[in-house]
C-alpha cells in the first residue's frame, strides 16, 4: 500500500477530508440528483449477500456520507438496525464518527460496509477497528478501487492485491473477492471476509 500524503496532526487529516463530506455542493448532488440512483446501486451491489443480510439484524456503514447505503441495507428489512458513521453529520442516516476510533462495543455488528478504505491513514488501525467491533461469524463487505484513478480525498492506494490480502488474512477468512461491474460503481474491487476469532 502506498500513502499519498503526510500531516503533522491527526487533525489536520480530519480537517482535510471534512473539506469533502462538508462541500455544500456535494451535499446537494448527494442528496438530490444522486439521491435515488446511488441507493439502487448499493442495492444491485448488497443483493449479491442477501443470505447473509437476512440473518443479520445490526449493520454499519463506514463513510456513508448521506447514507444512502444506509437505505440500501434498511431496505431489505425494517427490522434491521443500519448505522451510518461519517466525520460530517448527516441525519437521519449517518451519525458522526471516526473510521480509525469506532465507537462502538465490541463484537457488536453482524455486518459491516465500507467503499472509503482509500480514505483512511491508518489502515491497518481501520482494518483492527473493524474486527473489534465484529461478531464473531460476521460479515466485512470492503469495496475499493484498484489499479484506476483516486480522487483528490484518497490517502492509501492499495498497490498489490495479493500483499492487501495478506493484511487481511491476519484477522479475516477471505469468503470471495471479485471485481465490481463498471456501470453500477466508481469502485471496481470487492472482497468479502469473515471475523472467524
Amino acid at each position: 500500500m502506498k500513502k499519498t500524503r503526510n500531516y503533522d496532526k491527526y487533525e489536520d487529516y480530519t480537517k482535510y477530508q471534512l473539506t469533502k463530506t462538508s462541500d455544500k455542493t456535494k451535499i446537494k448532488k448527494w442528496q438530490n440528483e444522486e439521491w435515488q440512483v446511488k441507493i439502487e446501486c448499493f442495492k444491485k451491489l448488497f443483493k449479491v449477500h442477501i443470505s447473509d443480510i437476512d440473518k443479520s439484524n445490526k449493520i454499519l456503514c463506514l463513510g456513508s456520507r448521506t447514507g444512502q447505503e444506509v437505505v440500501a441495507f434498511q431496505s431489505f428489512g425494517k427490522d434491521k438496525e443500519v448505522i451510518g458513521i461519517d466525520l460530517h453529520e448527516f441525519k437521519p442516516y449517518t451519525i458522526v464518527g471516526d473510521i480509525h476510533n469506532l465507537q462502538f462495543e465490541d463484537n457488536y455488528f453482524d455486518i459491516e460496509f465500507t467503499n472509503i478504505f482509500d480514505h483512511s491513514i491508518y489502515p491497518e488501525k481501520f482494518i483492527s477497528e473493524v474486527h473489534r467491533t465484529l461478531k464473531t461469524g460476521g460479515i466485512f463487505i470492503l469495496h475499493f478501487q484498484y489499479k484506476i484513478n483516486q480522487d483528490k480525498y484518497t490517502e492509501t492506494i492499495i498497490t498489490d492485491i495479493n500483499q492487501f490480502k495478506v493484511l487481511l488474512k491476519d484477522k479475516f477468512e477471505i469468503i470471495s473477492d471479485n471485481k465490481l461491474p463498471s456501470n453500477i460503481t466508481a469502485m471496481n474491487y470487492e472482497i468479502k471476509l469473515k471475523k472467524t476469532k
